[in-house]
């Protein structure tokens, strides 16, 4: 994946940042997390993943880690901020395809037009993904093996 959307999951962010020579690591290199320019590709975020990042974060390594990390997101990659309206969320949830914590991700991949979401849980997500063939869905080793060697 040499340019586009892509879509990484809270978990990407959290081990990434933990540990960096991890395939999580790597994806964040490659998307520009610590570099001092921005990966080839738009990385989507939105204002459910940056809570989860910062929930996550206060508590493996306190408040401040969780805010770190959602600070050099913004200062070191190229984002695609997007908003979930509250009735696609509520739509979704009626549906009962994902589970109520996924649904805010999946709303903000689809929105963002990502070209490929990166989770270590993504196998819900990614099933709906390949039903509707919206985005390609892989875990980070997937992710690393195709587009990173």
């Amino acid at each position: 994946m040499t340019s586009g959307r892509v879509f990484l999951d809270t978990n990407v962010f959290i081990i990434g940042a933990a540990l960096p020579g991890s395939p999580e690591g790597q994806i964040l290199r490659w998307a520009g997390f610590g570099m001092p320019q921005p990966g080839p590709v738009e990385v989507i975020v939105s204002q459910e993943l940056f809570e989860q990042i910062l929930r996550v974060g206060r508590r493996l390594k306190g408040k401040d880690w969780g805010s770190e990390i959602v600070g050099r997101i913004w200062q070191d990659m190229a984002l695609v901020y997007v908003i979930t309206a509250p009735h696609e969320f509520e739509t979704l949830r009626q549906v009962g395809r994902l589970p109520r914590e996924d649904i805010g991700v999946y709303l903000a991949a689809r929105k963002g037009q990502a070209q490929c979401f990166v989770s270590a849980n993504h196998e819900l997500i990614g099933a709906l993904a390949r039903a509707s063939g919206e985005f390609e869905s892989l875990s980070p080793q997937e992710f690393v093996d195709r587009y990173l060697r």
